[in-house]
């Protein structure tokens, strides 16, 4: 499956720094046009179990090389960064294998600056629209992706009041977020379900090393609550890895997803 071409020129508003996702006039948004058309979309609690999988860690100074995704499951969702260099040719080709693509976002880790995950990263010091702008300037680095996903965020995500307003950006502009599940005083859950986001907090988390052990607890998870959501760290081999998975999930009655359909069916269910 290859998803269409990027831009859809009546979802880009453009910016003093470039092209940003929006809602087109006639009410269709990103979360929907460019997400991977999957039949168990929306179907609540319903059907076989549903496990998705959001590779991150691409589009980073130091990612391993863009061909790293080859033989990569076509369900399987990919997380660019914004400092990587031709993002929108990388966004492309995934696009071209049929993956969904998500934009990965630095947010403010506790031991920040020791720890700093980047120049543009998110900050609770910080005033609002500083961070709008920052957040403004990540997502317009290119084109074609259903929504955002945190990279780092222990102290950022933990604070409602920083959250709060880049959550509501995501909405207005027709985006969704997964959040890693990596912090777990994090107020993703709390703000996303006030203001109607269409949101997912993953379940597993992989650094890339233990994959094979977090992918059956994946497996458990979905059959314990429905759907759920990995969060994997690219390495390479891991293409090879999460294909030799997927080649399983069938005789198990698990269905494969790409991450926009976990996030719709939570919503729906």
């Amino acid at each position: 499956m290859t998803l269409p071409e990027v831009p859809v020129a009546e979802l880009v508003e453009e910016s003093q720094y470039g092209p940003l996702p929006k809602v087109a006039t006639d009410g269709r948004r990103p979360i929907e046009v460019y997400a991977r058309p999957s039949s168990y979309a929306g179907n609540g609690t319903g059907g076989p179990p549903r496990v998705a999988v959001l590779l991150v860690g691409l589009g980073l100074p130091d990612s391993p090389p863009a061909s790293v995704i080859k033989g990569l499951p076509g369900p399987v969702s990919i997380a660019y960064g914004a400092y990587g260099r031709s993002l929108q040719d990388a966004v492309k080709y995934a696009r071209a294998d049929g993956h969904e693509v998500l934009l990965q976002i630095p947010l403010e880790p506790n031991n920040y600056p020791t720890e700093n995950p980047g120049a543009h990263t998110l900050l609770t010091s910080l005033p609002p629209g500083e961070n709008m702008k920052r957040l403004q300037w990540m997502m317009s680095r290119y084109t074609g992706y259903v929504g955002v996903t945190n990279l780092m965020g222990a102290k950022f995500e933990a604070s409602q009041e920083a959250l709060t307003p880049v959550l509501e950006e995501l909405k207005k502009r027709g985006l969704l977020y997964v959040d890693d599940g990596s912090v777990h005083a994090s107020t993703t859950s709390q703000i996303g379900s006030t203001i109607g986001l269409d949101y997912a907090v993953a379940t597993v988390q992989s650094d890339g090393s233990d994959i094979a052990v977090q992918l059956a607890k994946l497996e458990a998870t979905a059959k314990e609550r429905g759907a759920a959501i990995a969060v994997v760290k690219v390495k390479l081999g891991t293409a090879k890895q999460l294909a030799d998975w997927a080649a399983k999930l069938q005789s198990k009655g698990i269905v494969l997803v790409p991450v926009s359909a976990v996030v719709r069916s939570q919503r729906q269910s």
